[in-house]
């Protein structure tokens, strides 16, 4: 099962609408539990719903660190843009305006990211638009110019390399997912809580009124 399945705008319904099947099928079941026998507690229902509780802290935690290092890698990428950018002010206009083009192309490509995750495009584009502008410097790189200009141009290849670098760790932290294991465990056991909350108040004499209002 892939992760698309999971993203669509029809599994958030799908999943409400079976955790609601799962609810009435609990309740269905005590019903026809209590006209043959007596129910005792066993304290399997507390066992579930602890394995439920750790699994969500596992994934709420995995997503919080891969979170902040998602953020990491954009003001890192950022950063390294900005003195991309702030250094080849102290070139040539030309250069400066090869260096301002190769940034914004770059820098649009990443803001269209979503229409091109889908055709697979948006990582060709940026090695092709980076490709570019990299022939450009090693071009520029055979010039000669003074001792001043060309430690300058050190700096501004050293930011082109932690550009493309911190550009790949973005990138590729757009892919990072919840596996698709622990998504169908937690569907798995919420369904099945959902199940044990429409048994375990149906089986009850003093119903809960969510339930009641469930059955009627």
């Amino acid at each position: 099962m892939s992760q698309s399945i999971f993203d669509s705008s029809w599994f958030s319904i799908l999943f409400v609408f079976t955790l609601f099947i799962s609810i009435g099928s609990g309740i269905l079941y005590a019903v026809r539990y209590k006209k043959k026998k007596s129910w005792e507690s066993s304290g399997i229902e507390n066992a579930v719903a602890g394995i439920f509780g750790l699994i969500i802290s596992f994934t709420f935690l995995q997503a919080g660190n891969a979170h902040r290092e998602r953020y990491a890698h954009i003001h890192k990428e950022a950063n390294n843009i900005d003195m991309l950018y702030r250094y080849s002010k102290e070139m040539p206009d030309s250069f400066h305006l090869k260096t301002k083009m190769f940034l914004l192309s770059f820098l649009n490509n990443q803001l269209a990211y979503k229409e091109q995750a889908s055709d697979g495009n948006f990582l060709y584009n940026a090695a092709q638009i980076s490709e570019s502008y990299g022939s450009y410097l090693r071009g520029y790189k055979n010039q000669n110019f003074s001792s001043t200009t060309a430690n300058q141009f050190n700096k501004i290849s050293d930011c082109f390399d932690q550009v493309q670098s911190s550009f790949i760790l973005n990138a590729y932290s757009y892919t990072e997912r919840t596996p698709s294991f622990v998504i169908l465990l937690l569907i798995s056991i919420s369904l099945l809580i959902g199940f044990l909350v429409g048994f375990m108040n149906a089986i009850k004499s003093n119903i809960h009124y969510l339930i009641q209002s469930f059955i009627l």
